[in-house]
């Protein structure tokens, strides 16, 4: 991408990917970006710099306010978030009425500026969003700040999902996440990509989400 596009010119579009439950009925999407401009924008966001900070913020609520705009579902919207945006947030963006709201945050977002992330947790939690927190078990959170953020999710690494191949790994991961289902929080495995993955993870987790399920997809009256 030129060192200083204006986003305006960016060629780019979102696309939505189901999560569903045991029963295979969609809880959800998640939105991703395409377009011809998407490769670029993914390897700007893969060289993150002190220069480029206050930009990828600028193009995290971008892809955010795509996502919005176009979409037609009825089921909660999960935003994901850049790993190194400082602001994974929506201040600037008005927060629909016709669907919930689901914002995703990673474990390295959740590490920084603990303090000012809660605050606007509680703001936006208030406004009726939820949240989630991204690529769980490949990170380093504690479960104390868990239970302070309190999110509605919890979605597992697709790396997590992979690792459960036999019957004790996957006792191993149950155990884990028991007890966030225990206080009412959703979990949901990422990467599903075979239906065999589906069904061993059906006592583990609440819902699921992979190219198995469906790829990401523009949504026509869904």
């Amino acid at each position: 991408m030129e060192p200083n596009k204006p986003f305006s010119t960016l060629q780019l579009y979102p696309v939505y990917q189901p999560i569903v439950d045991r029963q295979l009925s969609i809880v959800g999407y998640e939105s991703f970006i395409r377009g011809t401009d998407a490769n670029r924008v993914l390897a700007d966001f893969l060289s993150p710099s002190l220069q480029r900070l206050d930009r990828i913020v600028a193009m995290d609520t971008l892809c955010k306010q795509l996502a919005l705009e176009k979409y037609t579902g009825a089921a909660p919207l999960f935003l994901n978030s850049h790993p190194y945006s400082s602001n994974p947030f929506l201040q600037p963006l008005s927060l629909p009425k016709r669907h919930g709201l689901v914002i995703e945050l990673n474990e390295h977002a959740l590490v920084n500026e603990e303090q000012l992330l809660l605050k606007n947790v509680e703001w936006l939690s208030a406004s009726g969003v939820s949240f989630a927190i991204d690529d769980f078990g490949c990170g380093f959170l504690s479960f104390p700040f868990i239970m302070r953020l309190n999110p509605g999710f919890i979605k597992l690494a697709k790396e997590v999902i992979q690792s459960c191949s036999d019957m004790r790994s996957r006792e191993v991961v149950k155990r884990i996440v028991q007890p966030f289902r225990d206080m009412g929080i959703q979990i949901i495995a990422e990467g599903i990509e075979s239906e065999a993955q589906y069904e061993s993870l059906q006592s583990v987790v609440d819902a699921f989400q992979g190219y198995w399920i469906s790829k990401p997809k523009i949504l026509l009256g869904a």
